[in-house]
Parts: structure tokens; C-alpha cells; sequence
């Protein structure tokens, strides 16, 4: 989902065939300072060298020539264009820490330009003083994203520490599970860096807990086995990231980045990261991967799409334990964004013959023909209240990204209640799927993912023996391939970055 974004920065940063914005090149991560009023050149420069032997960004020539402008028209129409430039600069929040900086920088000088002058009419004197407001705003705001950017980095538990702070789901306060009313209603007392990575694991602890609650009375004789066959060949798994053969040469070199690595770290980079990712889960701090058996083929994956240069499809391939999923990782079972699990339909006259495909993916189903449902997930949907549309139309106003994520995230938390797994051909078992159902974290994985077939064998068993018989005598390769395709899609998170050598990458065959 989000790796592609990560190494589309890096190639967008790093490449020597790229053509960034004239005058400018990749520079190493700033963490920028106030600065006076008028700061130019020279004041880019000290801020770039901040650290010993970095790259100095000079001013490019297409923004220097405000300072030549005069007469009263002149400057109203420069007020104009730097009206606009701040306007860009507020709503630029994807762009890098450096870049936003830089931008802000050639702002200040060339308002600096017209502060004092005698030749500007009041009205326009006025704009300025705006204009000063707002720069100054900017300015700040930079520098406070670039400094809890540092520290999220620094930490080993930041990413974490960064989805609590900053994902609306984890903080909604209409959801039971959001982290100060689980901290509330379990007198936990969380404190410092850790606190985002404790909530997770505790999220993971609850959803474990509650699972097995639901298979303790799973048979005897099948449940013990298929657990621990299951999480002896999980733990033979690899975790794999789908992209470009361009793409996988530039992480060999500079490492598998998080977006917000890439943002601290990059002066410009290319992603795709949804408004509901950056903002709904505020995952930044990881880099994605699939979780699959080491023979199985490539996969369609719109990360691994030929880009311009037809740069063929390749995937970075890690052992599950080396990868550090299992030891900093967490896994989603299916995406937040779209909550898909997987239909399952079965053959009428075959009851243990099954297809599955994804609700919004129908048309990709290798058998319409089957038609006797086995499993389908069924969304809640509830209702938004005056005050949830109040809440995004104001968010709009300020940020519009914000306010998309926010409407995706308040329906799920809504309708989270209903939202449920229902079984058989009329739908005759039901069982809750809330959202707090959907993580696991670090050691909680291999055993959680385990724990979740046992449960959806149990559950089939009761609508179609035939088809729970044949998944029973499923070898555990098979079974974790049918539970990873069939069942589930998770998506593993791992913190970023991660080293990649040259045995990691395999490329698609022409």
C-alpha cells in the first residue's frame, strides 16, 4: 500500500536522471530554526549547514527577481503573487520538511523587500502586515513538524508514539477503544515514549484474548494441531514489498524509508500515501509488506506497475523473523481504509470446493459459478449526526486532507458496533467484527494469525462440514496459504528503515 510512496521519494531524491526544480538538489534532513525577517541567502545557507558536510541549497534564480519590481502597480501585482505563494505554502503539507522550509525562507526575503516601503498605499501597507502574519505562521509550523518529526525518528518506539499522536482512529472520541478511554477505563497508567507502542499492544492482547474466548470450545482434536502447525510454518514465511526493478536498486543503496524518514530526510520525493493513511492511522513511520509462503508467484500489486521508464516489476523479499516484524512489527488483517475481508462462495455440488474474491473485485472471480455463500463480512454503517458534518466542515476549512480522513474514519467508528462476520447461505451465524479485531502486534502475530483459523474453521463447521473437513486436512502450508488468500489480507508494518542487499530482490522475468 504505502512502501510504493517511500521509494518513489527516494528515487525522486536520489536519481541523476531526475529534473527537479531548477537550481535546487537532494539535501540531507534540516532540523530549521527561527530566523529574522528578510533571511535570505545567506541565512539559507547557515540553516543548511546545520550539519557538518551537508549540501548548501542555494535560492533558485526564478524566485529572486521580486527585489527588482517597483512602482505601485508592480507591487500590488507582487503582493498578489506572493499572496498566492503563501496560499500554496499553507496547503503543501505532503511536501518535505527541507522543501517547505526553503519555500518559506525565499517568502520571507522577498516580503522583507516590501516591509517599509513608504511607496505602498495603505490597503497594500495592510497586505503586507497579512502577509508578515502568516509567513511567520508558516514558519512556525515548519519548524514544529520538523522537530516532532526528529523526535519520532529518534525513538524505537516513534512510529507508535506517532499514530497516537496524530491517527484520528486511535483518538476519535466517539470509540471505546481510542487510547485515553481504554486508558481510563483500565486505570493504565502509560507514560513517555512508549506510550503508543504499549496501546497497540494492548489493542493486540485484547484481540487475542477475545479470540480465544470464541475457540475454546473448538474440537480437541483438530484445533491443537492446526495451531501449531500453522505457527511452525508462519514462521517459514516471508514478508515481501512489491515495486520496480528501478525502484529496488535505489533501496539496495539507500535502504527501504518510511514516509516520514523520507520527509525529515529528502528535499523532494514523489508518493501516493492516502489522506486516510496520513491522517486517519497516521501510520508514517513503516514501510508495508505482504505476508507470504517463499514459493509463491508475484502478484498483481499497483506498486509494481511500470512506471515512465518501463522499469519491470520486481519484489524485496525478507525472512519474517530477520525482517523485525515479529519483534517491532504490527499487522492489520484487513486494511483500515477499506475494510475487505474476503467473500468466500462455495460449489453447490461440491460444497469443499471454494473461490473467494474482494466485494469491490467481483469481477475477478476465478469461478461465478460457485454460488453457495460460505463467508461474507458485512460493514455497520452508522449514521453521522449534524454534529460529525459540523466537525468535517470546520476541519475542511483549515485542512482538507484532515477532513477526508475524518470521513472515512467517523462512519467506521460509527457503525463500528454493527459491523459484523456472517456464515452460511442465509447468513444464519453472525459474529461481531469490530475494529479492535483487526491488530496484532509483534509476538502476538504468529500465534494471533494461527488463532484466527482456528476460529474460522470452527465457524465454517457449523455451515459447511464438508469444506471444514477438507481445511482440517489441510497440510500447514497449504492451510496458511489458503488463510492469508482466502480468509485474510493482511498487511504487515514494519518501522522503517530496513536494510535491502542484492539477494533480497528478485525481478519478474520478461
Amino acid at each position: 500500500m504505502h512502501a510504493q510512496e517511500r521509494q518513489d521519494a527516494q528515487a525522486a531524491a536520489r536519481r541523476t536522471t531526475s529534473t527537479p526544480r531548477a537550481g535546487t538538489r537532494p539535501v540531507p534532513a534540516l532540523v530549521p530554526h527561527p530566523l529574522p525577517h528578510g533571511a535570505g541567502n545567506a541565512a539559507v545557507t547557515e540553516a543548511l549547514r546545520r550539519r557538518p558536510g551537508a549540501s548548501v541549497q542555494r535560492m533558485p534564480a526564478d524566485t529572486a527577481d521580486t527585489a527588482d519590481t517597483v512602482g505601485p502597480t508592480g507591487q500590488t501585482s507582487l503582493l498578489d503573487g506572493l499572496e498566492a505563494r503563501l496560499r500554496q505554502c499553507a496547503h503543501d503539507g505532503n511536501a518535505t520538511v527541507m522543501k517547505r522550509h526553503t519555500t518559506i525562507l525565499r517568502l520571507d526575503q522577498d516580503l522583507a523587500g516590501l516591509e517599509g516601503d513608504g511607496r505602498l498605499s495603505d490597503q497594500d501597507q495592510r497586505r503586507v502586515t497579512a502577509l508578515r502574519q502568516g509567513v511567520d505562521q508558516q514558519k512556525a509550523a515548519v519548524e514544529e513538524r520538523a522537530r516532532r518529526l526528529e523526535g519520532y525518528l529518534a525513538s524505537a518506539d516513534g512510529s507508535y508514539t506517532m499514530m497516537v499522536e496524530s491517527g484520528q482512529l486511535w483518538t476519535d472520541r466517539f470509540w471505546p477503544y481510542a487510547l485515553e478511554k481504554l486508558r481510563t477505563r483500565l486505570s493504565l497508567a502509560w507514560r513517555g515514549d512508549r506510550q503508543g507502542r504499549t496501546y497497540f499492544d494492548k489493542l493486540s492482547s485484547m484481540n487475542m484474548a477475545d479470540m480465544r474466548q470464541d475457540t475454546k470450545q473448538a474440537g480437541n482434536d483438530w484445533a491443537p494441531r492446526m495451531r501449531a502447525g500453522l505457527e511452525d510454518q508462519l514462521r517459514q514465511s516471508v514478508v515481501r514489498h512489491y515495486t520496480t526493478e528501478r525502484l529496488t536498486r535505489l533501496m539496495v543503496s539507500g535502504g527501504m524509508k518510511s514516509k516520514a524518514d523520507l520527509e525529515s530526510s529528502e528535499y523532494e520525493y514523489r508518493h501516493n500515501t492516502t489522506a486516510f493513511d496520513e491522517h486517519g492511522l497516521g501510520n508514517l513511520g513503516f514501510v508495508f509488506f505482504y505476508i507470504e509462503d517463499p514459493s509463491a508467484p508475484f502478484r498483481g500489486s499497483r506498486f509494481s506497475e511500470a512506471e515512465e521508464d518501463n522499469s519491470p516489476p520486481a519484489r524485496i523479499t525478507l525472512d519474517i523473523e530477520a525482517s523485525g516484524l515479529l519483534s517491532k512489527g504490527w499487522v492489520m488483517l484487513s486494511d483500515f481504509a477499506q475494510r475487505e475481508f474476503p467473500t468466500v462462495m462455495a460449489d453447490e455440488n461440491n460444497p469443499d470446493r471454494t473461490d473467494s474474491f474482494l466485494p469491490t473485485r467481483e469481477e475477478e472471480r476465478r469461478h461465478p459459478g460457485y454460488q453457495l455463500l460460505v463467508r461474507r463480512f458485512e460493514q455497520g454503517v452508522g449514521d453521522l449526526t449534524d454534529q460529525d458534518v459540523e466537525e468535517m466542515m470546520a476541519l475542511g476549512a483549515q485542512d482538507g486532507r484532515r477532513s477526508n480522513a475524518l470521513s472515512v474514519v467517523r462512519p467506521l467508528v460509527r457503525g463500528d458496533a454493527q459491523s459484523r462476520m456472517t456464515y452460511g447461505a442465509q447468513g444464519q451465524d453472525s459474529y461481531p467484527e469490530p475494529l479492535v479485531r483487526n491488530v496484532l502486534t509483534g509476538k502476538d502475530i504468529i500465534p494471533g494469525l494461527a488463532e484466527r483459523a482456528v476460529l474460522e474453521v470452527s465457524r465454517i463447521e457449523r455451515v459447511n462440514p464438508d469444506l471444514a473437513d477438507r481445511l482440517k486436512g489441510m497440510s500447514p502450508r497449504e492451510l496458511m496459504k489458503f488463510l492469508l488468500k482466502d480468509l485474510l489480507r493482511p498487511q504487515a508494518m514494519i518501522p522503517g528503515p530496513l536494510k535491502v542487499t542484492e539477494r533480497d530482490v528478485e525481478v519478474l522475468p520478461g
